[in-house]
């Protein structure tokens, strides 16, 4: 994954629905933490919400446009800490909300890193919750990639909807067992006049964002066309990016 294909892919995305159930989870919130910052773009608009926001980002050039952008007049403060997932750099329960999107299917331990995100979330604070967005089931864009680039890298199918119910599991485990699971939509726009025009640049947008630099990445652009052919077909300007959000709560599960 590379800086610049993340942010095509962020830039082609419309109707990101997490957004808005991500800041209406935190409303009650004052000490939250963003596990894998990204570009920002939860991050602040949670720090504008809430006044403040920490987060940690383990690429050092995202840690540097995240801090670049610390002097934007319309979001709240925004602390920025390189690190990882698996070994987040804070005490225990120093945080009374933790949320994290579309990180799970990038750490090297998923739930190591859950763990992690469970022990720096104060459970005794009454709007205690962990928040994890990951990819639906039915998510169009990792369909394409496991049906043509995943056998050509010789990688493993990506399952989110796996990944979010062992992150459910180790959450329970560690006393965030009250448990409620929603549904988003987002989907990537591609307004190119013409079919094949749409076609290259999805597959050079789903390429660069997932095997930028893989030795292998131009037969995966190549192998793509058809599939999304079939695609366009069917949805002729977009590639949904449908997700699920988990929110985790102290307690147990009813």
């Amino acid at each position: 994954m590379s800086a610049g294909g993340w942010q095509n892919f962020v830039d082609r995305l419309e109707r990101r629905e997490e957004m808005a159930v991500v800041r209406a989870a935190l409303t009650g919130n004052h000490q939250v933490l963003d596990v894998g910052g990204g570009t920002g773009e939860i991050t602040r608009a949670v720090a504008g919400d809430l006044g403040r926001c920490v987060t940690v980002e383990p690429h050092v050039n995202r840690v540097e446009r995240l801090r670049l952008g610390l002097g934007s007049t319309d979001v709240g403060e925004l602390e920025v800490h390189p690190g990882r997932a698996e070994a987040l750099p804070f005490s225990d329960g120093s945080f009374d909300a933790v949320f994290s999107a579309w990180v799970l299917p990038y750490v090297d331990n998923p739930v190591k890193a859950v763990r992690e995100i469970a022990r720096v979330c104060d459970p005794t604070h009454g709007e205690a919750k962990v928040v994890l967005i990951g990819g639906s089931p039915d998510n169009e864009v990792v369909a394409l990639l496991n049906e043509v680039c995943v056998p050509i890298a010789g990688e493993s199918h990506d399952h989110q909807g796996y990944l979010l119910a062992t992150a459910a599991q180790t959450l329970s485990e560690h006393g965030f067992g009250r448990l409620s699971l929603s549904r988003t939509e987002a989907a990537l726009h591609f307004t190119e006049p013409s079919l094949g025009e749409r076609i290259r640049s999805a597959a050079d947008l789903l390429v660069n964002f997932w095997y930028d630099g893989h030795p292998r990445a131009a037969d995966m652009r190549e192998a793509l066309v058809p599939a999304l052919n079939r695609h366009f077909a069917r949805r002729p300007h977009a590639i949904g990016d449908q997700g699920l959000v988990l929110v985790a709560r102290p307690g147990e599960s009813a």
